[in-house]
C-alpha cells in the first residue's frame, strides 16, 4: 500500500484549518498530520513531524507567513504550498516575497460559494499537493543570515543546493541533430527578444535573473510564468522591485520594446504580430495556459535569429517544442540545470528533443544574457 502524503496546515484560523484539512482528506492519498495556528507553532510542529508538504497562511498572529518560511527553508527545508486569503496588493506582495523565500507555489484560499466551486478548488488543492509532494526542496541561507543577524544560534549542517557554488555553464550542442529552419522569414524586429518560461519553483528564478539586467538593456524580455489565476499582476509587481528594469502585465496592442520585461496574462495565450505586437488569444485552450509553447514558438517566427529562449524549472512538457522552434529559427536556447530545479522535467523534455544549447545555473543567467543580447544588435 502506497504511504499517504503527510501535509501539515498552518493557518490562524480554526474554521479554515479545518476546512483545508477536510478539503485534502476527502483524497485517501493525503494525510493531515498536524495543524498550526501561527508561525511559531507551524515551525515546532513541521520540525517534529516532518511532513512532506505545508500548507502555509499569510497573515498570522506572533509570526507572519513569510517569516515563518524563511525559518523553516533555512533550518528543515519543506515544500510548502502559500494559501493566500486576499488578492490585495498588500496580501500579494508578501506571497511573493514568501516565493522568493523558498515557497514552491501560491493559490487563493477557498472561499465560500457553490458546492461545484467548491469542489473544483478542493481537487486543484489536492493536485498541487500532490505535485509539490514530490519536489526535493533545498536549503535557502537567507533565513539563517538572518537568524545570524539577529543573534539566534544556526544549524550546523546545510544540504547542498541552489545556494551551493555556482557551476560553470556547459553547452549541450551536439547532444541531438536539430531539423533544419524553415524557409526564412522577413524578420523585423531590431532588437533581441528573451522569452522565459517557468511553472513551479519559477517566479524566485525569473525575479533573480531580472535583477542581474541592466537598466538600459538592449532585448525585450517576455515571462510566462504557470501561477494560479489573479496572480499575474502581483507577480508583475513584485518582478519590478527585482532591479531597475520596468515589468508589466502584456495588454492587447502593447508594443514590444526593449528594456522592458512583460507578463503574459491569465488565461489567455501571448503571441506576437509580425510588427512586435502583443496579441492576446484565448481560443483553443492547451492543457496549460499561458502556454509557453505558443509564445516561444510566435516570438521565433516574428524574432528568428533574435530569439532567446530560456527554460527554468517546472513539471511537464510546456516550453520544450517552443524551444526546438527557437533553435530551429536559429536562435539561442537556454535551460535551467537540473540541480537547481524544484521540478526538471520542461528543461528535461526540452533537452531530450536536442532544443537546448546552454544549461546554466540562475546566478549565471543574466550576466549570459547581456553578452548574448549584445551579440545580436
Amino acid at each position: 500500500m502506497t504511504t499517504p502524503i503527510r501535509v501539515v496546515v498552518v493557518d490562524d484560523s480554526a474554521l479554515m484549518r479545518r476546512f483545508i484539512t477536510e478539503m485534502l482528506q476527502r483524497d485517501p492519498a493525503i494525510r493531515v498530520i498536524g495543524t498550526a495556528s501561527n508561525g511559531r507553532e507551524a515551525i515546532d510542529v513541521v520540525q517534529q513531524l516532518r511532513p512532506d508538504v505545508v500548507t502555509m497562511d499569510v497573515r498570522m498572529p506572533v509570526m507572519d507567513g513569510l517569516a515563518t518560511t524563511e525559518h523553516l527553508m533555512a533550518y528543515c527545508p519543506t515544500p510548502i504550498l502559500v494559501l493566500t486569503a486576499s488578492l490585495a496588493s498588500y496580501e500579494v506582495d508578501i506571497t511573493f516575497k514568501m516565493l522568493g523565500a523558498g515557497a514552491l507555489e501560491v493559490v487563493e484560499k477557498p472561499q465560500n460559494a457553490d458546492a461545484r466551486a467548491l469542489d473544483h478548488a478542493a481537487r486543484d488543492l489536492v493536485r498541487r499537493v500532490k505535485i509539490l509532494s514530490r519536489v526535493k526542496v533545498v536549503t535557502h541561507l537567507r533565513g539563517r543570515r538572518r537568524a545570524s543577524d539577529t543573534g539566534t544560534p544556526a544549524a550546523t549542517q546545510i544540504k547542498h543546493g541552489s545556494e551551493a557554488p555556482e557551476r560553470e555553464r556547459h553547452s549541450t550542442d551536439g547532444a541531438a541533430p536539430v531539423p533544419p529552419a524553415p524557409a526564412a522569414a522577413p524578420y523585423g524586429l531590431a532588437f533581441p527578444t528573451i522569452v522565459i518560461g517557468a511553472s513551479t519553483g519559477g517566479p524566485r528564478v525569473v525575479h533573480q535573473i531580472l535583477a542581474g539586467l541592466p537598466r538600459h538593456f538592449p532585448a525585450a524580455v517576455v515571462i510566462v510564468q504557470h501561477i494560479a489565476e489573479g496572480f499575474s499582476e502581483g507577480m508583475a509587481e513584485w518582478l519590478a522591485s527585482a532591479g531597475s528594469l520596468p515589468v508589466h502585465v502584456a495588454t492587447e496592442g502593447r508594443p514590444l520594446r526593449p528594456g522592458e520585461a512583460i507578463v503574459a496574462p491569465d488565461r489567455r495565450d501571448l503571441l506576437v504580430t509580425p510588427e512586435g505586437a502583443v496579441h492576446l488569444s484565448d481560443s483553443a485552450l492547451l492543457i496549460q495556459r499561458p502556454s509557453i509553447d505558443i509564445t516561444m514558438q510566435a516570438i521565433a517566427d516574428v524574432c528568428g535569429p533574435r530569439t532567446i529562449g530560456v527554460l527554468l524549472t517546472g513539471m511537464g512538457r510546456d516550453g520544450a517544442y517552443g524551444m526546438l522552434a527557437v533553435r530551429r529559427r536559429r536562435g539561442y536556447t537556454i535551460a535551467q540545470d537540473e540541480a537547481s530545479c524544484a521540478i526538471s522535467g520542461m528543461p528535461r523534455a526540452a533537452m531530450q528533443l536536442g532544443a537546448i544549447m546552454e544549461v546554466l545555473t540562475p546566478a549565471a543567467m543574466a550576466p549570459r544574457l547581456v553578452e548574448l543580447a549584445a551579440s545580436l544588435l
